[in-house]
């Protein structure tokens, strides 16, 4: 009994025992962006990485807009080889160790995402501790451009970047989206970044910038394919909405009549898509049905008549105007030869047979011969007051 007691005393006095791998937090330096342009000497690279500075943000010298003089994170820059060797270049001049683990997007550069983004992609997948949800985009000229934007509603740049993804303005493209289509041998597409100077200028009297998003870029094979337009952009992400996620309250504007002067917007509350395949005697014909409910934000009718009278039509002239830009929009990135709504998965888990003849040349396929059809089907569920 005695021994039992002192082995009970023993175990117990060994959870008391501290940590001996332990890692204080103010031993690391957490990397919130990460942003990937091409170096000034041909083959090499330049990684940043931005950071928020602890002292500053438990002091609250950080100024309301994030700009001036005590501005409360700090981006830090190195050129090299590989992106590897840039990581340690910038380790040893920092005083504390970089932890990924809390990194809330990507930029690509520009020319960096022409030149091809297959080395970031493998050095993403080979560092366990990297987040591979992270969001990534691409920016109009330097990623690290992006940096200067103002963060005038939010404490970090790479806070107002992180939420443009989570909006769903365009896209949500996750690192982790893009390695998958990379295995699929799939397309994708990620947002593409407008950056410039406000009109306006900071309490300070210095120039203040700002970012939003002007397109998606397309990528297949780890290569940069296009670019589209806001409209385009639009059009895709809300066919790709099973990929893509929920498209944030598109809105169009719709006329009738011969003149034109019948008019009405609608504002989409809720909208779905969702994609099928049916084998043909001449191949794979591709189904994408698109689902919303509208609400009438403006309306006008010549002859007089109410919107609740007109439902019909706008019903009508609403899933027209949207299966043309979607279809339209298909047929761009087709022409780019980039499968984003990753098509070729569907023939391969429906029609595993008719896949494997088509799998060497589906984007050969693809780009000339898939055959894709789109619907729509809307409901009118809010005219507005009527008079």
């Amino acid at each position: 009994m005695k021994l039992l007691k002192q082995a009970v005393i023993i175990l117990m006095l060994l959870n008391l025992t501290g940590c001996w791998s332990k890692v204080e937090l103010d031993e690391l330096t957490f990397v919130y962006g990460l942003y990937i342009d091409v170096g000034k000497e041909p083959g090499t690279v330049e990684v940043s990485i931005s950071s928020p500075l602890p002292n500053r943000l438990m002091s609250g010298t950080q100024t309301g807009s994030g700009t001036g003089d005590g501005k409360a994170y700090t981006l830090v820059s190195k050129t090299a080889r590989t992106l590897q060797d840039a990581n340690i270049m910038i380790q040893k001049d920092l005083s504390r160790r970089i932890e990924l683990s809390h990194i809330k997007i990507v930029v690509l550069g520009n020319e960096y995402a022409r030149q091809g983004i297959g080395e970031v992609l493998e050095w993403f997948e080979r560092k366990p501790e990297f987040p591979l949800g992270t969001y990534i985009m691409a920016a109009p000229g330097k990623a690290k451009d992006i940096f200067k934007l103002s963060p005038v509603f939010e404490q970090l740049p790479d806070q107002v970047l992180m939420n443009i993804a989570n909006e769903n303005i365009m896209f949500n493209t996750s690192v982790m989206d893009c390695i998958l289509a990379e295995v699929s041998n799939m397309g994708y597409a990620m947002n593409y970044l407008s950056f410039g100077k406000k009109d306006e200028t900071s309490e300070q009297g210095k120039t203040e910038y700002w970012a939003g998003v002007q397109g998606v870029m397309l990528f297949h094979d780890a290569k940069m394919k296009g670019i589209l337009d806001v409209k385009q952009s639009r059009a895709l992400a809300w066919g790709a909405g099973h990929l893509a996620g929920r498209l944030k309250l598109p809105e169009y504007t719709i006329t009738w009549d011969e003149e034109g002067k019948g008019t009405a917007s609608a504002i989409f509350q809720r909208n779905s898509a969702s994609s099928s395949v049916k084998m043909t005697s001449k191949g794979p014909v591709f189904h994408i049905k698109v689902k919303g409910g509208a609400s009438i934000t403006f309306f006008k009718d010549s002859e007089g008549r109410s919107a609740s009278k007109l439902s019909p039509l706008l019903k009508r002239r609403l899933q027209e105007q949207v299966v043309k830009e979607i279809s339209d929009s298909l047929r761009t990135v087709q022409d780019a030869q980039v499968d984003v709504l990753q098509l070729g998965m569907l023939v391969e888990w429906n029609y595993p047979k008719a896949w494997s003849k088509l799998r060497e040349r589906w984007t050969d396929y693809y780009a000339h011969h898939a055959e894709i059809k789109v619907t729509a089907d809307f409901t009118i569920e809010d005219f507005g007051s009527e008079r």
